[in-house]
């Protein structure tokens, strides 16, 4: 949801302040990592002022922005996560 929001922004369609959402995906990201190394998957009660800001842009969003910008914000997410997800292999530990 971070990236699409910020893809909508990006075409026009938001004003929430671009540092939100680059602190919403540092706090993703420890996320991920606390769960990769402490089986523990919870976001930082500090951080979730964050997402909540986010969200309520996404809503803002989903009334005023037309669908295909909506689309082409999913389409950008996707590549990235597709991108991200080629180096995401940890080569030092064996697959399962």
């Amino acid at each position: 949801m971070v990236y699409v929001t910020y893809f909508v922004q990006d075409a026009g369609y938001g004003e929430t302040d671009v540092i939100i959402f680059g602190r919403a995906e540092a706090a993703l990201e420890r996320c991920l990592q606390r769960a990769e190394t402490e089986r523990i998957w919870t976001v930082d009660a500090a951080e979730l002022p964050l997402f909540q800001a986010v969200l309520q842009e996404a809503d803002r969003q989903l009334a005023g922005a037309p669908r295909y910008v909506h689309l082409e914000a999913r389409e950008k997410a996707r590549a990235l996560c597709r991108e991200r997800a080629q180096f995401a292999v940890d080569v030092r530990r064996p697959l399962k």
